[in-house]
Parts: C-alpha cells; structure tokens; sequence
C-alpha cells in the first residue's frame, strides 16, 4: 500500500480519519468557510451507497455563510486519480485551503479560496497505480489529506 501526500498539516493535529479500502465514490461532497471545512464521501458497497462520516466540521449547525459542493462521479467508469490544490497556515494551524480531484475523465475544482503564501500540492496516482482511498486530519477544517494507493501487482 502506497502513501501519496499529505496535502496540509504534517504534524498530524486535529482528529484522524481513514477510509482506506474505500474506492468506489460516487459522491463528495465538500463543505466551505473561508476554506475546506470538511469532507464527506458517498460509497458504492454491495450494490448500495454508503456515506461516510464527516471528515473536519459538521457545517450544518454552524453559521449560514458555510456552503456544500457536491461532486458527483459517474461510478464505476469513473474513478479518482489523484488530488492538487493548496494548503496554508493562519493562526497557527495548518489546513487544506483548496481542492481539485482529478478523476479519468475529468478535474473536479478548485474548491476552496487559497491566497498567495499559500504551498500548491499535486498528488497524482500515475498510470501503474490504482487509488484505494483516502485519510487525514480534521478539526475546524480538513487539516490535510492522504492518497491511498495500491501497484496494479498488489494483491490489495
């Protein structure tokens, strides 16, 4: 199993979040402040679609300036191959300011408002990988985030 990344905090604050294994989305959905806040995912297992937890703050009991973007994949012939984006300090904590997914058929981005001291990330699974998911930290915002990754000769 390969780690691409992180994009974000590299000394691991906020809470973990994994959802390694995890590589049918279908859905993400992707809450907005000033920046990321959090991240959701809609998987296909078994035939039915799963949503996983809230990965940084739950928007939906916060102020009304917050917003959703939904990006929708049409699964199974599309699937991710990689992330770029931005991450940024302010106040002392680091985060994902930015987010692009990029799939085999199409970027999905940017989400996000990055400024120019923040660092540009790009994260791509190559032609001999396959995506497996994805971890992280989160605490007010999604503090960074992880390609999982398996070579085509792994038996993961």
């Amino acid at each position: 199993m390969l780690k691409i990344g992180p994009a974000g905090d590299y000394e691991h604050k906020g809470t973990p979040w994994d959802e390694m294994g995890r590589n049918g989305i279908a859905q993400i959905f992707i809450s907005l402040g000033d920046w990321i806040r959090s991240l959701q995912f809609q998987f296909v297992e078994n035939g039915s679609l799963v949503l996983s937890e809230k990965h940084g703050l739950d928007i939906y009991s916060s102020a009304p300036k917050f917003s959703v973007v939904s990006v929708r994949l049409n699964y199974p012939l599309e699937y991710i191959t990689g992330i770029s984006g931005h991450s940024g300090t302010r106040d002392g904590e680091q985060f994902v300011t930015s987010i692009i997914f990029t799939t085999n058929n199409a970027d999905y981005g940017p989400v996000g408002r990055p400024t120019q001291d923040d660092i540009a990330f790009d994260y791509q699974m190559g032609e001999h990988n396959k995506f497996c998911g994805f971890h992280g930290y989160a605490n007010l915002y999604l503090n960074s985030i992880v390609l999982y990754g398996a070579d085509e000769d792994s038996k993961q």
